[in-house]
């Protein structure tokens, strides 16, 4: 069976009613929008002010904590360590204000919110056991001063210099310049290397074929030149002597207490002297020998 048409009035009737709510919509949304306008404007600036204010606070704590020159018996490093810290606490404190301010400009009721965030604290707290665990940690970092800023220092096996200690975290970043961000309660065993002095360490392989002494004699008096010409060096570095034998070489150790971050920089040009200083002598230092068949 073919289905009834609609009648005609039934559909100018629908259509009347359409337009009527489409009308009365417009009307409710042309009478709100100048609030909405004015909220959103008013936003805006609360936002503008909130960044203007935030830059201004870092700026001030920057120049709080470092103070007068000779006035804090801090290092640098804990200086520094000590602004990274309390500017992370302050960025934190203030996006919440500027967050409750727009929200309630919205007509959110805030109060309620935050009520009820009370009432679900403890719910809460056991969600964020992790994160007042960072927090707790990333004080008594600072506290304790095992590392600061500026410190080169391997952490959960990832090593590089330290460039933040923030509330949560630690970031770290290597000498290929990759960026390590560790939670802090994540750290527990950390290798300090920059603390007080390092040591510059070499391996030398000698030949078989030249005497012992004389090699040994050459290395000392090479090391005396480097003492005395190589800036960051505490002492004149020392030949330990004999480390191991191998199948090729004799391997000896050469080492020098060096100022901290200088040790790589020294090791090379130790490796180098003690090439030009053979090359001098005529001494061929051991080398693998393919064999061809």
């Amino acid at each position: 069976m073919a289905a009834k048409p609609t009648p005609v009035p039934e559909i100018l009737e629908t259509m009347n009613d359409t337009l009527e709510s489409a009308g009365q919509a417009a009307e409710q949304f042309i009478s709100v929008l100048p609030l909405w306008l004015s909220r959103l404007l008013l936003a805006a600036v609360v936002i503008l002010l909130g960044a203007m204010l935030v830059r201004f606070g870092r700026r001030l704590i920057h120049r709080l904590v470092q103070g007068r020159k000779g006035a804090s018996a801090k290092s640098p490093g804990q200086r520094e360590t000590l602004r990274s810290l309390v500017i992370s606490v302050f960025n934190y404190t203030m996006y919440f204000i500027l967050t409750t301010i727009v929200l309630g400009i919205f007509g959110v009721n805030v109060t309620s919110m935050i009520a009820v965030a009370g009432v679900g604290g403890i719910a809460i707290g056991f969600g964020a056991q992790t994160l007042v665990k960072d927090v707790i940690s990333g004080i008594f970092l600072w506290m304790e001063g095992n590392i600061t800023v500026g410190d080169i220092v391997e952490v959960n096996g990832l090593s590089g210099e330290v460039e933040a200690i923030a509330i949560r975290t630690t970031t770290i970043r290597n000498y290929s310049g990759n960026l390590y961000v560790i939670p802090n309660g994540d750290i527990r065993t950390v290798t300090n290397m920059t603390r007080a002095y390092k040591r510059a360490i070499i391996d030398v392989r000698l030949p078989y074929e030249e005497k012992l002494d004389r090699l040994l004699c050459l290395l000392a008096d090479e090391m005396e030149k480097v003492y005395a010409s190589v800036a960051g060096l505490s002492e004149v570095p020392q030949v330990l002597g004999v480390l191991s034998y191998e199948s090729d070489a004799i391997i000896v150790r050469i080492a020098a207490m060096c100022s901290v971050k200088e040790n790589w920089s020294i090791e090379r040009e130790m490796r180098k002297r003690v090439k030009e200083r053979f090359d001098a002598e005529g001494i061929q230092m051991p080398h693998v020998q393919k064999i061809s068949l």
